[in-house]
């Protein structure tokens, strides 16, 4: 099953960025809003993440970053949690600033829970693709990739993921599954096994033609 967003005619600007963790998103955003500051102002850029804290601090989610033994955990429950705070969060919040004629900047999207979803293998969930025909269309979807082995590297090495259970198998999975859906979902791949500036110069190359004219 595949994605369905829905297009949106709002005068902002809604940027995505997805990934595994330890895939290099945070530099890239950094590099992205500092960019887009200058080149549309200060006050037009809005910097948000999901699943929000909301869905986070919840004891489903928090089981599922720390618990080894994830047979106690049905995933949908998971999804459930996870969509419906995107789709408040994006009534609340994306939907007005993009009216606003602002730039959302989104720090992990849908993408996020169809890739773990399906690398769980629940791949017959016909009612959360129906309810994520009411997530917005981003503008522009950066995939920051970085080889598997790379990611768990920088993971491993923040002091404070020590107490998460990291799950390699099922990041290998995610990060294959990102890849192989890239082209489908109109996402651009940015490699950032290189220097950061380098890496950058991919983004910075979409962002320019995103606001050509402007």
């Amino acid at each position: 099953m595949k994605l369905k967003l829905k297009r949106h005619a709002y005068a902002g600007r809604l940027i995505v960025f997805e990934g595994t963790d330890g895939a290099g998103k945070s530099t890239l955003i950094d590099k992205t809003v500092r960019y887009l500051h200058e080149a549309i102002g200060w006050g037009k850029v809005l910097v948000v993440k999901q699943p929000t804290d909301l869905s986070r601090k919840t004891r489903l989610f928090q089981k599922m970053m720390y618990c080894r033994n994830h047979e106690e955990i049905d995933y949908r429950a998971v999804q459930l949690l996870t969509l419906s705070d995107r789709i408040q969060h994006q009534h609340e919040v994306i939907v007005p600033a993009l009216k606003a004629g602002k730039t959302v900047i989104c720090d992990r999207y849908i993408y996020t829970s169809v890739a773990n979803m399906e690398s769980r293998g629940y791949l017959k969930e016909r009612w959360f693709y129906e309810a994520a025909k009411h997530i917005l269309q981003p503008d522009l979807c950066i995939l920051a990739y970085a080889d598997p082995a790379l990611a768990i590297a920088r993971i491993t090495a923040r002091p404070e993921e020590a107490r998460r259970h990291l799950d390699e198998v099922l990041l290998r999975r995610v990060s294959e599954y990102f890849l192989r859906h890239a082209a489908g979902y109109r996402m651009c791949v940015v490699h950032t096994d290189r220097a950061p500036e380098e890496a950058f110069a991919d983004v910075r190359e979409r962002l320019d033609v995103l606001y050509r004219g402007e």
